[in-house]
C-alpha cells in the first residue's frame, strides 16, 4: 500500500498533467509527449557522445593507435544509438499513422506464431515415444 502512494505521490509531484489527465485520451498524448520528450533527450545525449569520439579522435591524432580506438569505439556506439532511437521514431510514427495496417500485420504475426507453436510441439512430442 505504501508503494502506491510513493508511486501516486511521484505522479502528483513530476507529472502534474498525466497524473490529472481527466480522460484516457488526455492520459494516452500526455504519455506521449513524455515519450517524444525522453526520446529527444536520449537523441541529444547520444550526439553528444558520438561528437565525444570525434572530438577525442582528433584530440588523440598523434598518439599510439590504442588510444585512437577508444574514440572510434565511442563514434561507433553513438552512431548505434542514433540509428535506433531514429528507427524507434519512424515505428512510432508508422504506428500512429497507420494504426489499422498495424494491427493487421501483428495480428497475422501472432496467427503464424500460434500455427509455429503447434506445428513445433506436434512434431516434437510425436517422435518421443514412452519406454515402460
Amino acid at each position: 500500500m505504501r508503494r502506491v502512494a510513493t508511486l501516486s505521490a511521484f505522479l502528483v509531484l513530476a507529472l502534474p498533467a498525466v497524473a490529472l489527465a481527466s480522460s484516457t485520451t488526455d492520459f494516452v498524448s500526455e504519455l506521449a509527449g513524455l515519450f517524444y520528450v525522453i526520446i529527444g533527450l536520449t537523441l541529444v545525449a547520444a550526439f553528444l557522445f558520438m561528437a565525444a569520439g570525434v572530438i577525442m579522435w582528433l584530440i588523440r591524432l598523434g598518439t599510439s593507435p590504442t588510444y585512437r580506438d577508444d574514440a572510434i569505439r565511442m563514434m561507433e556506439w553513438g552512431v548505434a544509438t542514433l540509428f535506433a532511437l531514429v528507427l524507434v521514431l519512424a515505428v512510432v510514427e508508422f504506428i500512429q499513422r497507420h494504426t489499422e495496417a498495424t494491427l493487421y500485420i501483428i495480428g497475422i504475426a501472432i496467427i503464424l506464431l500460434l500455427i509455429w507453436l503447434v506445428v513445433t510441439s506436434g512434431v516434437f512430442e510425436g517422435g518421443k515415444k514412452d519406454e515402460e
